[in-house]
């Protein structure tokens, strides 16, 4: 699959680029984040309003995901402006980038191989199941 580089309008191989990758996963992790963070403030509002509810007033769901969403993009760019962490994922998406994938043929031969191992093992360990419940159950007819 990953084998087969997108061609540009030229012909030749697309340029990798690791910083826009890096910034992907910067904001796949701002959207993870709200949503984390959202869902936590409204659980510890749902919690505080149990306990003190003349005080505090019922968990609203947009107010939650509001705070969530404003914490998550503050993480992201709290995150994003530290360099070593934006060097450390881009040297990530670099190296992930050279990985040479397996063709669905090596993919289909692998699956193959680990389905039949399993089958082979469950079926031995079937055997051992039946051999020594018949051993045991021969022990308590003593």
């Amino acid at each position: 699959m990953a084998r087969a580089r997108t061609r540009n309008k030229q012909g030749g191989p697309k340029e990798f680029d690791a910083a826009r990758w890096t910034h992907a996963v910067f904001a796949v992790f701002a959207g993870i984040s709200a949503w984390m963070f959202s869902h936590l403030v409204e659980d510890v509002w749902a919690v505080l309003w149990a306990q003190w509810p003349q005080y505090i007033g019922r968990p609203s769901e947009y107010i939650a995901q509001g705070v969530g969403a404003a914490v998550g993009i503050a993480l992201m760019i709290w995150i994003w402006s530290r360099e070593q962490y934006f060097k450390f994922v881009e040297q990530v998406a670099i190296e992930v980038s050279q990985i040479i994938w397996p063709t669905r043929a090596e993919t289909r031969a692998a699956t193959i191989v680990v389905v039949v191992i399993t089958l082979i093992c469950a079926g031995i360990l079937s055997l051992m199941d039946a051999f020594w419940s018949r051993v045991t159950d021969w022990l308590y007819a003593l």
